[in-house]
């Protein structure tokens, strides 16, 4: 016979094989052979079967005339029938298993944990098989529970996978990255199947408005020739933070996924003004966070990395910490910490003589922590009343002020005195004196 359909139901787990005839040959995974089902049309006729989402199985029939008939097709009773002669039955009672998804993705530091129990007649001597398929790149640890009462044994696996390798100070960081990366397919099946087994059951369950923003060149860190302008894109940032400029502010970053909020992050991470403002700085100096050794910052990194855009200079994959003395020189200690985490403190402090607007961009720092490149943004407004300048400046300003206002003022009686005594003593015009005449 010539093959002509083969359909695979990937959630009940039927597997039905049509032959050019339109004989049916029905199989199950986890089962190695497979049964003739009873004939439902003659073989010449042109068939398709078709498999909803839902479970249902339709006959597709293409008659001679060219019109199109759809008939159900009773999959369940026709498999039923067959197991009846053939005494084909299932060697458990009950297989369950939390596995809730098709996919789960697991990151740096992360475990996943399922559980599956079986339930089976006495002296059967079943278990679960867990067989994975792929790269070898996760552990895992079983935890095994038995119990046995009135001729029934219920045994529950618990599968713990997880990662353990260390990408900090590693060489080649991406390639490691990429050896430790891919994805594994995992089976949790009975040691024994039929085809009349259940497949395993789950148990689980205003228009915004854009504004622009005008950036000294004195402000940013490439010191340009000119001003900068930008665009607030509200829609894009969202609304900014304001804070009061004499407000230091510590970020708290946050983790989601589609389904929402899952937990606070707690590793190290750098933030940066994307327009190239720095004119901010970090309260915690290195001294103050324990440093041994010189830590980086954001000019060191620019340095070392000029031909990299500011995004790219310094993130998880050349990260060092500064905590032993084998990883470098002492330097000055008494620099601003640029590194932020939960725990440490460190907060972002703003210059007090001029309110801004600043968009930050946040990356995760720790090596363990991801393999996804883990970013954020977040703006920040500050304002606040400009302090008033010192006494002592204020009295001096006056003071040059009186002065030259005297100045002016003595100069000017000077000159005036001057051109007073020339028309006194020297009068602008002679009397002309008159001759006699004889």
């Amino acid at each position: 016979f010539m093959l002509n359909d083969v359909i695979y139901h990937n959630y009940y787990g039927n597997i039905l094989v049509k032959m050019e005839n339109n004989v049916i040959f029905y199989s199950k995974i986890n089962t190695r052979d497979a049964v003739k089902l009873h004939l439902w049309t003659n073989n010449t006729t042109r068939t398709l079967i078709l498999l909803s989402t839902s479970g249902y199985t339709y006959f597709l029939y293409v008659l001679d005339n060219g019109t199109i008939q759809i008939q159900d097709y009773p999959l369940s009773l026709e498999t039923r029938s067959i197991a009846f002669k053939t005494k084909d039955k299932c060697p458990y009672l009950a297989f369950h298993n939390n596995v809730a998804r098709v996919f789960y993705f697991l990151d740096k530091g992360e475990t996943l944990t399922f559980w599956t129990q079986i339930i089976y007649p006495e002296n059967t001597g079943l278990y679960v098989v867990v067989e994975s398929y792929g790269p070898k790149i996760l552990e895992e640890s079983h935890d095994i529970s038995f119990e046995a009462a009135f001729g029934h044994c219920t045994k529950t696996l618990t599968v713990t996978f997880y990662q353990n390798v260390d990408y900090e100070g590693v060489y080649d960081y991406f390639e490691m990255q990429h050896n430790n990366t891919g994805l594994v397919m995992v089976q949790l099946r009975p040691s024994e199947y039929s085809k009349t087994c259940p497949i395993a059951q789950k148990v689980s369950d205003m228009e915004i408005n854009n504004e622009e923003c005008l950036f000294y060149r004195s402000y940013l860190r490439h010191q340009p020739s000119k001003n900068l302008k930008v665009r607030y894109i509200r829609k894009k940032y969202g609304c900014p933070l304001r804070l009061d400029f004499t407000e230091k502010f510590q970020p708290v970053v946050q983790l989601f996924d589609d389904n929402g909020y899952i937990k606070d992050v707690g590793a190290n991470f750098i933030v940066w003004e994307i327009h190239g403002r720095d004119d901010y700085s970090f309260n915690n100096t290195m001294a103050q966070s324990g440093c041994l050794h010189e830590a980086q910052t954001w000019k060191s990194m620019i340095e070392l990395n000029k031909h990299l855009p500011i995004e790219e200079v310094w993130g998880p994959e050349n990260y060092i910490h500064c905590f032993s003395y084998a990883m470098g020189e002492p330097g000055d200690l008494n620099q601003p910490y640029e590194i932020i985490n939960s725990s440490n403190g460190n907060h972002i402090f703003w210059p007090l003589g001029h309110s801004g607007m600043y968009v930050f961009r946040v990356k995760i720092l720790d090596p363990n922590y991801s393999f996804c490149n883990l970013t954020a943004m977040f703006a920040i407004e500050t304002f606040g009343l400009i302090p008033s300048p010192s006494v002592y400046l204020v009295a001096f300003f006056l003071f040059v002020l009186m002065l030259l206002f005297f100045t002016i003022l003595v100069l000017s009686y000077l000159r005036y005195m001057r051109i007073y005594r020339q028309h006194i003593y020297k009068p602008p015009h002679k009397p002309q004196r008159k001759h006699k005449k004889n």
